[in-house]
């Protein structure tokens, strides 16, 4: 009788042991008691988020629950990953450093996910599928989603890619995109406002449009233009010039004609007289949504562009028919960039009518570009005093016209000049709609711009909290399940169970961004932790050394 009552509290032990270990789960991370914002857009509410083979085992009160990592999130805000809409980040993929490949500038600003939706992310004499085999067997930062570029696709296939394309061109510019779709693009991507890019027909994008909507494929555009001119043309040429509301209604007539969605990058209304069009480009937008037309967009938080950062007045493209050859090593482009300006010159000493015509043509630029007083010179070797000066500055300081000034500073030297051709009110209201995500445009690499680094971040510290222009909700609804709902995911962007474990930990009182255009490489703060595909590649605000991140192949779902 003994023996039998100590066999039943043995089993009775036993049962409450195994009973126990079943009512409290073991993860590999389990974030505790943060403010946790979904995706959805509601108001943050206190969970704890539970973490176990790469994606999202839990979200709730997990009070039983242990794990391999416990992160106290109290008084933090737990996010989805942000998504990058825009991004070049491959430069980094791409370099041999482990801290480059990491893009830690991404990371650090809790991105997770990018996208190159410009269509330049493999080479020439590659496929799509020699870049995924290359990044999953070398490892990258973030995860990351290719599209196929239309200028890509036309220099491998046309004998002059300034041209239109023949049908047997066009032929085989469909086979080379069905091929990308099939090795995991998500849709055509085109430059349309750069010399290059402006070749692009709209009926050629529709033609190739139609093979990725077969596919389920979108359209993504650096549009033709995204204010007063397209980048590349001058008042005098004789082409018709295209302003950014051209540019939207294009990109909703390929969409209706084609018949798959659109996506705008780095929306933005540049130069004087379009200060203040963010909101009539938008009620084309919307206008369009309201019919059943899919179009989107995603902007940056930065009022002076890329190509601000290196403003040229005198536009070798336009007047001598050429570009900088892409192969071009650069080292080399400076001497290309004096040989072509020196042509201009020179030109224009033997051709009087043609002077005239690049004269009015300063001046046009000079509006676009947002106006003499908001031109700066960030680089002269000649005169270094010159430099944090203004062209209008500089024009009194020499005592001449602003023309005259910018013939010194870019015909007879190599200035360089960093122009301001946006207007916060725009930043602002594109910022508001429901339909434009966050994005970068950024690089994995140093020295091109703040946003590479300063993006996300920026719009919280500065538009969420400083200035009250949106919510935090709002933000990260627009960071995260907007941009996985534009490129067709149905397992990230959410704190949902089962969902990929792309996660961020976030100091409100802390986060801001640091990179300026005087120092465009300093690294974001606030990020505490940062969770990709469920590794920990930041943590307590330090790079860990995991390259957690997965090329995303449309062709082969996450499973």
């Amino acid at each position: 009788m003994l023996a039998m009552k100590i066999w039943n509290a043995l089993g009775l032990i036993v049962l409450t042991a195994f009973a126990s270990a079943v009512a409290q789960p073991r993860y590999d991370i389990l974030i505790r008691g943060g403010r946790v914002l979904d995706g959805s857009g509601n108001p943050w509410f206190t969970r704890d988020v539970a973490i176990e083979n790469g994606r999202i085992a839990a979200v709730g009160r997990l009070d039983g629950a242990s794990a391999d990592r416990v992160i106290d999130a109290e008084g933090l805000y737990v996010s989805p990953g942000f998504i990058d809409m825009h991004s070049h980040a491959n430069s980094g993929f791409d370099h041999e450093e482990r801290r480059a490949k990491a893009t830690v500038n991404n990371l650090m600003q809790g991105i997770t996910t990018v996208v190159f939706s410009e269509g330049f992310a493999w080479g020439q004499d590659e496929r799509i599928q020699d870049k995924s085999g290359q990044w999953s067997a070398s490892g990258i930062g973030t995860n990351a989603a290719m599209f196929v570029g239309i200028s890509h696709v036309r220099r491998e296939v046309m004998q002059d890619p300034e041209g239109t394309p023949t049908e047997p061109e066009m032929e085989e510019m469909k086979r080379l995109v069905r091929q990308a779709m099939e090795g995991g693009a998500y849709g055509i991507a085109a430059a349309l406002d750069y010399w290059p890019g402006h070749f692009i027909t709209t009926e050629e994008i529709i033609e190739l449009g139609k093979v990725v909507g077969s596919y389920g494929g979108i359209f993504a555009a650096h549009m033709r233009s995204e204010g007063l001119r397209s980048l590349w043309w001058v008042e005098s040429d004789p082409s018709p010039r295209v302003t950014l509301l051209g540019a939207v209604r294009e990109m909703i007539h390929i969409s209706k004609a084609a018949g798959i969605p659109v996506h705008i990058g780095h929306i933005k209304s540049t130069g004087v007289p379009f200060w203040g069009m963010s909101r009539e480009a938008c009620a084309l937008i919307e206008e369009a949504r309201a019919e059943g037309v899919s179009v989107t967009a995603d902007q940056y938080p930065y009022i002076s562009s890329g190509p601000d950062g290196n403003t040229q007045l005198f536009k070798w493209q336009p007047y001598l028919r050429e570009s900088i050859p892409l192969s071009i090593g650069n080292e080399d482009i400076s001497a290309k960039v004096r040989e072509l300006k020196d042509r201009i010159r020179a030109r224009m000493d033997e051709d009087a009518t043609f002077a005239s015509k690049v004269e009015k043509d300063v001046y046009h630029e000079i509006l676009a570009r947002g106006g003499a007083d908001r031109m700066f010179v960030s680089e002269l070797e000649e005169r270094p005093a010159y430099i944090g000066k203004t062209l209008a500055e500089l024009a009194e300081l020499r005592d001449e016209s602003l023309y005259a000034t910018a013939r010194y500073l870019q015909l007879e030297h190599d200035a360089r000049i960093r122009s301001y051709s946006m207007s916060e009110e725009d930043i602002h209201y594109y910022l508001t709609r429901d339909y434009i995500t966050v994005a970068t445009d950024g690089f994995g690499l140093p020295g091109v711009h703040p946003r590479s680094y300063g993006t996300f971040p920026r719009v919280i510290r500065k538009y969420v909290l400083d200035e009250e222009v949106i919510t935090l909700p709002f933000f990260i609804r627009k960071s995260t399940s907007l941009p996985a709902a534009i490129m067709g995911w149905d397992d990230r962007g959410w704190l949902k169970k089962d969902y990929r474990a792309d996660v961020l930990v976030f100091d409100l009182e802390t986060i801001r961004d640091r990179a300026t255009f005087d120092e465009m490489d300093l690294y974001s703060e606030g990020m505490r932790y940062v969770v990709i595909n469920g590794k920990l590649v930041i943590d307590e605000g330090q790079f860990t050394g995991e390259l957690a991140g997965e090329v995303i192949d449309k062709a082969k779902p996450s499973s």
